[in-house]
């Protein structure tokens, strides 16, 4: 259900067709946009309207420009963060050093495109995140996931229909 699904670090279109079944649905019930976030050109990659090639491992810094950019430019929600987060404007000074262009030097893409990414994520209120574990498979797994894992709290995007972040197929 939801206008914008983010397919982060899984290459679903060889390992989960259950999943494409239904990204298939959405684009073609509500022309919902499909972004890859993979280091790799994968079928998944091809078949997405936009591919965020970043380089390995670096998936947390791009999540944390993109809650840097959420906090900047008006799209954090503090009121569901209040409620339902702990140390929210902690967070928000740890990530006032952490901008598009500080995350552009380690991530390999242009600040440009992490500000459109980002924007295009934070205004569309059923935003989607599907994560894989390829982001998960480096040194600095775990951070990468949960910095990832962060965003939809920081949006207040969890209470939205089609909305949120999803890690497991599993009951």
């Amino acid at each position: 259900e939801a206008d914008l699904i983010v397919i982060w670090g899984t290459n679903a279109v060889s390992t989960q067709v259950n999943v494409m079944t239904h990204v298939a649905r959405a684009k073609k019930n509500r022309n919902a946009k499909v972004v890859v976030v993979d280091p790799y050109q994968n079928p998944t990659a091809k078949a997405a309207d936009i591919h965020i090639c970043l380089n390995p491992g670096t998936d947390g810094a791009l999540a944390c420009a993109m809650m840097h950019i959420a906090f900047r430019d008006g799209y954090a929600d503090r009121t569901y963060m209040d409620k339902y987060t702990d140390v929210p404007n902690e967070l928000e000074a740890h990530l006032q050093t952490r901008g598009p262009e500080w995350a552009a030097k380690i991530t390999g893409l242009t600040a440009a495109e992490i500000e459109t990414f980002a924007h295009l994520y934070c205004k569309t209120e059923r935003a989607y995140i599907r994560l894989g574990f390829g982001l998960s498979r480096c040194r600095n797994g775990a951070v990468n996931v949960h910095a990832v894992s962060c965003l939809a709290s920081v949006t207040g995007k969890w209470p939205t229909k089609g909305a949120g972040t999803y890690f497991s197929s599993s009951d």
